[in-house]
């Protein structure tokens, strides 16, 4: 089977068919996500910040086993594009590409 590559060079990335290699830098995705994310999703990522008492249904934890089986593509459209439904807003537009990639690096380093 052919696997193409197509290098994204303006945003860092390396795009496979059919998967998402993870190009962002956790370090720099901590600060961006104790800014913008830990609020709702916790310091941890265990979906326990301070505003997650008051949301319905209540922010993913970024630690269990359904969130570390969803795949990159589906974590990084969940960051762009938010969750209909739920208090999870969009966040491409307000975050640049290269941050929204270093937060999903920085929310896959809580799965491990």
């Amino acid at each position: 089977m052919r696997i193409g590559l197509i290098v994204a060079a303006a945003c860092g990335l390396v795009l496979m068919v059919g998967s998402l290699a993870i190009a962002g830098d956790a370090a720099k995705g901590k600060a961006v996500y104790d800014k913008h994310c830990a609020i709702c999703h916790g310091a941890a990522g265990k979906g326990n910040g301070p505003a997650s008492s008051m949301m319905n249904p209540k922010p993913a934890d970024f630690t269990s086993e359904p969130v570390k089986k969803k795949s990159d593509e589906q974590l990084l459209k969940a960051i762009e594009s938010g969750l209909p439904g739920t208090p999870m807003a969009p966040w491409k537009g307000s975050l640049t590409p290269e941050q929204i990639q270093d937060v999903l690096a920085y929310v896959r380093a809580f799965g491990k």
